[in-house]
C-alpha cells in the first residue's frame, strides 16, 4: 500500500526561515505538508471509506457461514483501518527521504538552518493528525449506532490510543528509511516489506492460530497492540497493562528509529548522498 497522497506535483522546496525558533520552524514545514495533502483530497476520502467496503465485503461473505454480529464487525473495521494507517505511516518517513534525495533536494536540507529531526517531526505529526482524522470520521457514526452517547468518549479514548500507537510505527519507518537509501530503491524494499508486515499486523485475523514465533513476533511490533488496546477500549474493557505496554512501545520503536536515522545521517555528511 502506498501513500495517497505522496506523489509530488511540483516538489517540496526548501523553506528560508528568518526565525530562529524551533517552533515557527515545525510550524512552517506541518502547514507545508498540509498544503501537499490538500492537493489530493481522494487520499483522505479513501481511507474513510476502504474500511467499510472492505470489512462490510469480509462480514457479507462470513454471514453465509456464521452470525455476524455488529462487535465482530467493528473489530474487522478497526483492524482494516489501523492496518491501512500503520503501512501510511511506516512509509512515511522512508518516501519523504527519498523523494527527497531522488529530487537533489535533500542537500539543501541537510545543509539549511532547520534541523532535519524538526523536519521529519513535522512530517510525522502531519501525518499522525491526518490519520487520526480520518479514523474519527470514518468511525464516529459507527460507534455512535453501536454504543449511543457514550460511543463518542469510548472514541475519544481509542483515538488517544491511535495517536500514541502511530508513533512507534513512525520509527519503524526511519529504520525502513536507512534500507531504502542503501539500496537506492523504495519502491523495491517497501513492496516486499509491505506484504510481510501486514501479515505480522495480526489486526485483520485471529492470531491463536499462528505458530507461537510468529505470534511473538506479532506481539513484539505495535501494530496488533495498537489495534488490540483500541478495541478493548472501544467495548469498555480497557486493560491498563496493554496501554503501558503500547507507551513503551512508542518509546523503544522511536529511539531505535532517530538512533538509525542518526547513523544515516551522519553517513550523508560524511560520504556524501
Amino acid at each position: 500500500m502506498s501513500l495517497p497522497w505522496r506523489k509530488r506535483s511540483s516538489g517540496w522546496s526548501v523553506m528560508k526561515v528568518n526565525r530562529s525558533s524551533s517552533l515557527d520552524a515545525l510550524f512552517a514545514v506541518m502547514v507545508n505538508e498540509l498544503k501537499i495533502i490538500s492537493r489530493e483530497p481522494g487520499g483522505l476520502a479513501l481511507l474513510i471509506i476502504l474500511p467499510y467496503f472492505i470489512a462490510g465485503g469480509m462480514a457479507f461473505i462470513a454471514s453465509f457461514f456464521v452470525k455476524v454480529t455488529s462487535g465482530v464487525f467493528i473489530r474487522q473495521f478497526i483492524g482494516f483501518e489501523v492496518l491501512m494507517l500503520s503501512m501510511i505511516m511506516m512509509q512515511t518517513g522512508a518516501r519523504f527521504l527519498w523523494e527527497e534525495k531522488r529530487g537533489g533536494r535533500l542537500e539543501f536540507l541537510l545543509a539549511s538552518p532547520i534541523s532535519m529531526y524538526v523536519i521529519l517531526l513535522g512530517t510525522s505529526l502531519v501525518m499522525i493528525l491526518v490519520n487520526v482524522g480520518a479514523f474519527t470520521i470514518a468511525s464516529l457514526p459507527l460507534f455512535y449506532v453501536e454504543y449511543g452517547l457514550i460511543g463518542a468518549l469510548r472514541l475519544a479514548l481509542a483515538l488517544l490510543l491511535l495517536f500514541i500507537g502511530l508513533l512507534p510505527l513512525y520509527g519503524i519507518g526511519l529504520l525502513i528509511a536507512g534500507l531504502v537509501m542503501r539500496l537506492n530503491d523504495a519502491d523495491s524494499v517497501t513492496n516486499v516489506l509491505t506484504p510481510i508486515l501486514t501479515i505480522l499486523s495480526g489486526t485483520t485475523y485471529p492470531v491463536y492460530v499462528l505458530p507461537w514465533w510468529i505470534k511473538e513476533l506479532i506481539y513484539a511490533l505495535p501494530m496488533y497492540i495498537t489495534f488490540y488496546s483500541m478495541y478493548l477500549e472501544s467495548t469498555g474493557h480497557e486493560e491498563p497493562t496493554i496501554i503501558i505496554y503500547l507507551i513503551t512501545s512508542a518509546v523503544i520503536y522511536l529511539l531505535l528509529g532517530m538512533t538509525s536515522y542518526a547513523r544515516l545521517e551522519r553517513g550523508f555528511r560524511s560520504r556524501g548522498i
